[in-house]
């Protein structure tokens, strides 16, 4: 089925709007393939987004949330397996760099500031989506929200707990062992779930250089530069393939 580039940006924000409003997927597929069809005719007769919703795109979409019930137990399973992964991110670097010990500012902070993250980037996606955003106003939106506010509040709290004399737990070298383990664990679990290779393409890109340096004879300031060179050129080398790889599909 073939509609304007208008239609399809409009449903394609509509699916962003409604996930990150916590609707069941199932319910936002069937809603977004009508609203297709009806677009699709409509445009046969000349009419455009504006015609059949009857009003501006955001206060559509506002209603159209209101109208759904928010599914509770799909966010919560979705929570779950994002925490599983990102606390797999967090303790798989820290076994792999033998600093595997977490304050208690860290056990409790880490689990706030994972929540915060994930609400802070559905208010983003559903203002992104819901308005004419410039490019390079999302853009930096994104990047702030996505990657610099999270890191920052992570290395804080690392910081805190190091500042302030609170109570550490250690593991040792064996429990690292079994970290690293059940995190590698955890990406496979992920990339079955998701059916995605990416919960294992992107660890193994973020960890494999600074495992492999690690067994190399350079001194540490040589290690990390090399680690953050060989990381970013997988991270970028990753991007354009999937660039390439998405531009073919839309091709075809």
């Amino acid at each position: 089925m073939v509609i304007s580039k208008e239609s399809q940006g409009f449903l394609e924000n509509l699916t962003v709007y409604l996930y990150s409003s916590g609707k069941r997927e199932e319910e936002i597929r069937e809603i977004v393939g009508e609203l297709e069809d009806h677009l699709h005719e409509a445009e046969k007769h000349g009419k455009r987004v504006d015609d059949i919703i009857g009003m501006t795109p955001k206060e559509y979409m506002e209603q159209l949330a209101n109208e759904m019930p928010f599914d509770l137990k799909g966010w919560l399973k979705y929570l779950l397996m994002i925490f599983i992964g990102v606390l797999a991110y967090i303790v798989m670097g820290d076994a792999i760099r033998g600093n595997l010990k977490y304050s208690f500012i860290e056990c409790i902070g880490y689990p706030c500031v994972f929540l915060f993250s994930l609400l802070l980037m559905a208010m983003v996606l559903k203002y992104t989506s819901s308005r004419k955003v410039s490019s390079w106003k999302e853009r930096i939106l994104c990047m702030g929200v996505f990657f610099i506010i999270p890191m920052a509040l992570f290395l804080a709290l690392k910081f805190f707990g190091r500042y302030y004399n609170t109570p550490i737990v250690y593991i040792g070298k064996m429990g690292s062992i079994v970290a690293i383990v059940l995190s590698i664990l955890v990406f496979i679990g992920l990339a079955i779930w998701s059916k995605e290779w990416d919960s294992i393409i992107i660890p193994a890109i973020i960890f494999l250089p600074e495992i492999f340096l690690e067994q190399t004879t350079f001194d540490k300031s040589t290690k990390a530069t090399l680690s953050i060179f060989l990381t970013m050129s997988g991270m970028g080398l990753y991007v354009f393939i999937l660039f390439k790889r998405n531009k073919i599909q839309d091709v075809d």
